[in-house]
C-alpha cells in the first residue's frame, strides 16, 4: 500500500512563528499589561519643576510652611531659619530647644521639633523660640513631622513606622508602615501623606491607612523634607536645594 507523505514544514516557518510569539509577549510585557494595578512601579509620576533655591545650610533637614514662609532645619547648626520663598534668603532664626533637630512642622499656632536622639516632641512660640508644650513618646526615635489639622504624625525610625500622634497627651493613635526603606521628611496635604525616600530617590503618597497611592520621582538625589503651601509642594535636598514642585 502506498503512503502518503506529508510534506514537513520548513525551518524557516517556525523560526518566523517562534520571533512573532516572542515580539508579541516582549511587547505586551512593554506595555505592563500583567502589572498589578496597585503596585507602585506602574504610577510612578514626575513633578514639574517650578524653581530652584539655592541655600547655604550644611545639613537641612524637614521642612514646613507656616502661611508665608518656608521654615527648615539645618542639623549642622540646630537652628530653625523662616526663608523667602521666592529667594531662599533667611528672614530670621530660632533655637532649636532639641539637640541633632531633624523634625519640624507648624500646626497653625506653633512650630513642632523632633529629635534623632529623643523620644520627645516640643512645641515652641514661632516668634520667641519660647517652650509651649513638651510630650514624651516614651518609644522610638521620631525623626520626622507632619500635622493633617487634627492630630500630629511622626516617623520613628527604630521601627520605620509612622505613628499618628495625639499632640495633648503623647498617645499613638495608629501606626502604618513606611513603604520604603528610610524617610527624609513628610507632610499632609491632599487628603494624603507624602513622604521622601532619600535611598530610593523617590517621594511616596499614602492614604491615612498606609496603602501606597501613587510614587514621584524625587527632583534631586537625596530628598528629604517635605511641605505644601497650598498650591505647590516644596522638597529639600541635601545638594543645598530646595525645588518648588507642582504635581
Amino acid at each position: 500500500m502506498e503512503t502518503t507523505a506529508f510534506p514537513l514544514k520548513s525551518s524557516s516557518f517556525f523560526k518566523g512563528y517562534f520571533v512573532f510569539f516572542i515580539s508579541l509577549f516582549l511587547f505586551s510585557c512593554g506595555e505592563r499589561i500583567f502589572d498589578n494595578p496597585f503596585d507602585p512601579q506602574a504610577t510612578v509620576r514626575e513633578f514639574t519643576v517650578i524653581s530652584v533655591l539655592d541655600i547655604p545650610f550644611a545639613l537641612p533637614r524637614d521642612l514646613t510652611w507656616d502661611g508665608s514662609s518656608l521654615w527648615l532645619i539645618d542639623e549642622a547648626t540646630d537652628k530653625l531659619y523662616s526663608l523667602n520663598k521666592f529667594s531662599g534668603s533667611v528672614i530670621r532664626s530660632l533655637i532649636s530647644p532639641l539637640s541633632q533637630t531633624s523634625g519640624l512642622i507648624y500646626d497653625g499656632s506653633g512650630l513642632w521639633v523632633a529629635s534623632y536622639q529623643s523620644s520627645y516632641l516640643v512645641k515652641i512660640n514661632i516668634i520667641s523660640g519660647e517652650i509651649l508644650r513638651t510630650i514624651n513618646l516614651q518609644k522610638g526615635r521620631i525623626t520626622s513631622l507632619a500635622f493633617d489639622n487634627e492630630k500630629l504624625w511622626g516617623y520613628d525610625r527604630l521601627s520605620n513606622s509612622i505613628y499618628r500622634i495625639d499632640q495633648e497627651s503623647g498617645e499613638i493613635l495608629k501606626s502604618i508602615n513606611n513603604p520604603g526603606f528610610s524617610l527624609g521628611g513628610m507632610e499632609f496635604f491632599d487628603n494624603s501623606l507624602w513622604i521622601s525616600d532619600p535611598n530610593n530617590f523617590s517621594i511616596y503618597k499614602l492614604s491615612p491607612d498606609g496603602i501606597l497611592e501613587a510614587t514621584y520621582s524625587a527632583p534631586g538625589q537625596s530628598p528629604w523634607g517635605i511641605t505644601f503651601d497650598g498650591n505647590y509642594v516644596w522638597n529639600v535636598d541635601l545638594n543645598q536645594r530646595i525645588y518648588q514642585l507642582s504635581y
